[in-house]
């Protein structure tokens, strides 16, 4: 199943510059591999990609090969047997009357202008890292786009997105993402960037995996307790018939005083550490249901650690571990928190 999300960028306003002149580029590229694509098809002309493809090397030489093939995809988009208007037929069409004027008609024009030229679009591939001119990166614990503007020129832009529930599928791309990172073994996303009021916003599209559940508590379960004290998790390995086998413990010591980006990218690491040694177990994972937590206590642990821990979010966390989980085939058992410590 395939699956689209949306994020937003925030650029330095000099890279916001560079990137509308890119996008103005391949925006022109589009428009007229779309009208080649309607001329060829009416002369039934065999492989017209190639010649699309020569043509708009010539018009747009300084223009990287990827982000043309790319446009041409784009193309093939829209319908060739109707006239397509880019930018909006419904713009257009309030453009074209006359009683229009001042502001409202300048605010429309801009609307109608950043449509029409504010698109910027690369498909992925996983010989490619994922994409290769428009690659999620982590840098200094935030997770960036760097989106590639020339031969080995680059600018990195900021992604600005939380996940809105325990359900969010961004969850499940920021797990895929950190697993690629950890193994290499990259998969396929395209990104597509739109300008609107000024502002750069993306969707990031790519194949939900949907791997079989092969660890199961047939076999025990690592229990996770996240509210141990004064600043740890604590992990037991049970047995099938729940005898306690071995307990270690991890510090949460790295996590104090970071920023809620980079605190955010290091529980993605630490849940797939954790995964990890459930599947070097052979056994499944047991988690606290916090919905049979006490209000006052749900989502953070116990007070003094949450202080200590500067907003620790515990419900957070084990959002992490239940993405990861799926993508690793590990079950998830949700056990009552009086019973985890």
């Amino acid at each position: 199943m395939f699956v689209s999300l949306r994020f937003k960028l925030e650029l330095k306003r000099g890279d916001k510059e560079k990137l509308k002149k890119l996008m103005r580029k391949q925006s022109s590229a589009i428009r007229v591999a779309y009208n080649m694509l309607k001329e060829l098809e009416k002369e039934k002309t065999k492989n017209p990609h190639a010649q699309i493809y020569q043509r708009l090397r010539q018009l747009f030489p300084d223009l990287p090969t990827k982000y043309i093939d790319s446009a041409i995809y784009k193309a093939k988009q829209y319908p060739t047997d109707k006239p397509v208007v880019f930018g909006g037929k419904r713009l257009f069409e309030k453009l074209c009357k006359n009683h229009l004027t001042g502001k409202l008609r300048e605010r429309l024009k801009k609307q109608w202008r950043e449509l029409k030229q504010g698109t910027l679009i690369s498909i992925g591939s996983k010989a490619d890292k994922g994409n290769r001119l428009m690659r999620f990166e982590d840098l200094n614990g935030q997770l960036h786009l760097r989106i590639t503007t020339g031969n080995r020129e680059f600018i990195y832009a900021k992604v600005l997105r939380e996940p809105s529930n325990s359900k969010d599928k961004w969850l499940t791309f920021m797990a895929m993402l950190l697993e690629s990172w950890q193994t290499q073994n990259y998969f396929p996303y395209t990104v597509e960037l739109k300008l609107r009021n000024g502002e750069v916003y993306g969707s990031v599209s790519f194949e939900l995996p949907t791997p079989e559940v092969r660890y199961t508590k047939e076999n025990g379960v690592i229990a996770i307790d996240t509210n141990a004290s004064p600043i740890h998790l604590a992990i037991a390995e049970v047995s099938k018939t729940g005898e306690l086998l071995s307990y270690q413990t991890i510090s949460l010591h790295n996590l104090l005083g970071l920023s809620q980006n980079s605190k955010d990218h290091q529980e993605w690491i630490l849940a797939h550490q954790l995964l990890d040694l459930a599947i070097q177990k052979g056994k499944a994972i047991a988690i606290e249901n916090l919905k049979k937590l006490k209000k006052g206590m749900r989502g953070d642990g116990k007070a003094e650690l949450r202080k200590r821990l500067h907003n620790w979010n515990a419900k957070k966390f084990m959002q992490k571990l239940k993405r990861v989980a799926m993508l690793k085939g590990v079950e998830v058992v949700e056990v009552n928190p009086a019973y985890t410590s």
